[in-house]
C-alpha cells in the first residue's frame, strides 16, 4: 500500500532567511521603485499590484536573517512616499483603524512571549509591514468609490493576460514563472488534475484571490461603472483561472459570491436572515451526531479535497485549546497527522497569538461589516450602492473562505490593501450632516456620486 509521506518543510516557510532573486525579478521590482515616485497619486498602488500579482511572492533578500520580500520592499517605499508627500492627508481614523492596530500590536508582543526571544518579535514585526502597512496603503490611496473603481478596473485588465499563464501551465505542466524560483517549475498534480498556481504561492492562494474579486467585477457591471464587454472578458477570465486551480475552496469562494450578490433583493432583512442561519447552524449542531463544523469535511468539489483535514483541525484545536489560548503555539503538528498545516486563518490568529488575537480578528472583519451597512443605509446613488454590496459580499466571500484556509504569500498583502479600501469607501458622513439631508428615493448616479 502507498503511504502518503508529508514533504519536508511542510506547514512551514520553505525560503526563511534565504535570498531568492532573479535578475527579472531585480529588474522588476526596480522597474516598480522608479514608477512609484514617477507616477501621479492616483496611480501610486499600481508598482506593488504589479508586483503582487505577477511576481512570485518568494522573490526576497534576506539580509542578517531578515527577509525582505520583493512585496515588503514596495509597500515600505509606497508608505515611504505616501509620508513624503503628505497623501495620508485628511483620513479619519476609526474602530478599524483602532482594532487593526491593536491587533498588530498584541501579534508583537504575543510572538515575542511565544519564541521568548528577539526573534518572535522580529517576525512578528516583518508580518506586520505586510498586513498593517498594506491596510494603510489601501485606505490612503483608495478614498472614494471612484478610486476603488480604478483599482477594480487594473485587476480585471490584469487577469486577461494572466488568464494566458495559466493556460499554458494547464497545457504544458510547466508554471512559466517556475524559472524565479518560489514556485514549481511543474505544475503540482493531484487525482489525475494539474492545479495551476502561476506566480501565486498555491493554487488555492490564485483561484481565491481571483474568485473573491468576481463579485466586485460584477456589481461594476451591472452598475455599467466600466466597458460592459470588458468586464464580462474579466469575469470569464478571472472564472477560468479559479477552474485551473482545480481546488475545491476557490470553487467553493465562486459559490458564496453568487449566493451573496443573489441575497441582494433580501438586503433589507439581512439582520433576520444572519439571524436566522446562526440559529438554524445552532439546532444542527445540537441534533447531529458529529458537530456542525464536520459538514466541512463533507465537501469535495475537485475531487481531492482535504475537508476531512480541516474539520479535524477545527476539532482538534478545541480540544488543545488550554495549549494556546493564551499566547499562541510554537506547534501544533503534535494534534494529528498533517496538523502542522494550519488550513483555518482563525485558528491560525488564535496559534500565532491566543484568543485575545483571534478575537480581536474577528471584531476586526464584524467591525467592517457593520460599517459597510451603515454606508450602503446612507447610499442614494445606484451605481454605488452595487459597488458597495459587491464589497461587502467580497469581504464575505473571504470570512467564508478562512474556514477552509489561513492566507499566505502575496494573498496576505492583497487581502490587506482590499480590507483597507473597504474601510476608506464605508466611511459615513457626521451626524450633523445625516440629520440635515432629507431622505431620497434610490436613484441612478456615477461611482462616486456623493451618497
Amino acid at each position: 500500500m502507498f503511504e502518503r509521506q508529508m514533504p519536508d518543510h511542510f506547514g512551514g516557510a520553505l525560503w526563511a532567511d534565504q535570498t531568492m532573486a532573479h535578475p527579472l525579478g531585480i529588474a522588476a521590482l526596480i522597474a516598480a521603485l522608479v514608477a512609484l515616485f514617477l507616477l501621479p497619486r492616483r496611480y501610486a498602488m499600481l508598482p506593488l499590484i504589479f508586483i503582487a500579482v505577477a511576481l512570485p511572492g518568494a522573490q526576497r533578500i534576506a539580509v542578517l536573517t531578515l527577509d525582505f520580500t520583493f512585496i515588503r520592499i514596495v509597500i515600505l517605499a509606497t508608505l515611504a512616499l505616501a509620508a513624503f508627500r503628505g497623501h495620508t492627508r485628511g483620513l479619519r481614523f476609526g474602530m478599524p483603524d483602532f482594532l487593526i492596530g491593536l491587533w498588530v500590536c498584541w501579534g508583537i508582543i504575543a510572538g515575542g512571549i511565544l519564541s521568548g526571544d528577539s526573534s518572535g518579535i522580529i517576525g512578528a514585526a516583518g508580518h506586520a509591514i505586510g498586513t498593517f502597512g498594506a491596510y494603510l496603503i489601501g485606505r490612503t490611496y483608495i478614498r472614494s468609490l471612484a478610486d476603488l473603481r480604478r483599482y477594480l478596473l487594473w485587476l480585471s485588465f490584469i487577469a486577461i493576460p494572466m488568464l494566458a499563464f495559466f493556460l499554458v501551465e494547464q497545457f504544458t505542466g510547466r508554471n512559466v514563472f517556475g524559472f524565479f524560483g518560489g514556485v514549481p517549475e511543474e505544475t503540482i498534480i493531484r487525482n489525475g488534475r494539474m492545479r495551476a498556481q502561476g506566480p501565486f504561492s498555491h493554487p488555492i492562494m490564485a483561484g481565491v484571490f481571483w474568485a473573491s474579486l468576481l463579485p466586485c467585477i460584477g456589481a461594476l457591471w451591472i452598475a455599467r461603472a466600466g466597458s460592459r464587454p470588458a468586464l464580462v472578458l474579466s469575469i470569464l477570465c478571472m472564472g477560468l483561472i479559479v477552474v485551473n486551480t482545480a481546488s475545491s475552496t476557490p470553487i467553493m469562494a465562486v459559490l458564496f459570491g453568487i449566493f451573496g450578490m443573489a441575497l441582494f433583493p433580501l438586503r433589507h432583512y439581512l439582520r433576520v436572515l444572519v439571524t436566522g442561519v446562526f440559529a438554524a447552524m445552532l439546532g444542527l449542531h445540537m441534533v447531529m451526531e458529529m458537530p456542525i463544523w464536520h459538514l466541512i469535511a463533507r465537501i469535495d468539489l475537485s475531487n481531492g479535497s482535504t475537508g476531512w483535514h480541516r474539520y479535524n483541525l477545527i476539532q482538534q484545536s478545541i480540544n488543545h485549546f488550554n495549549e494556546w489560548w493564551a499566547f499562541g503555539t510554537e506547534s501544533t503538528g503534535h494534534w494529528g497527522w498533517g496538523l502542522q498545516d494550519i488550513t483555518n486563518q482563525y485558528i491560525l490568529e488564535g496559534v500565532s497569538g491566543g484568543l485575545l488575537q483571534m478575537l480581536l480578528f474577528i471584531a476586526l472583519l464584524t467591525c467592517i461589516f457593520l460599517r459597510l451597512g451603515r454606508k450602503l443605509r446612507q447610499t442614494r446613488s445606484r451605481a454605488a450602492y452595487w459597488l458597495l454590496w459587491g464589497v461587502g459580499v467580497t469581504l464575505f466571500v473571504h470570512c467564508m473562505s478562512f474556514l477552509a484556509v489561513s492566507y499566505f504569500g502575496q494573498l496576505v498583502c492583497l487581502f490587506f490593501i482590499f480590507l483597507g479600501s473597504a474601510v476608506a469607501v464605508s466611511e459615513t458622513k457626521r451626524r450633523t450632516a445625516i440629520r440635515q439631508a432629507p431622505a431620497m428615493p434610490h436613484q441612478a448616479g456615477p461611482i462616486g456620486s456623493p451618497g
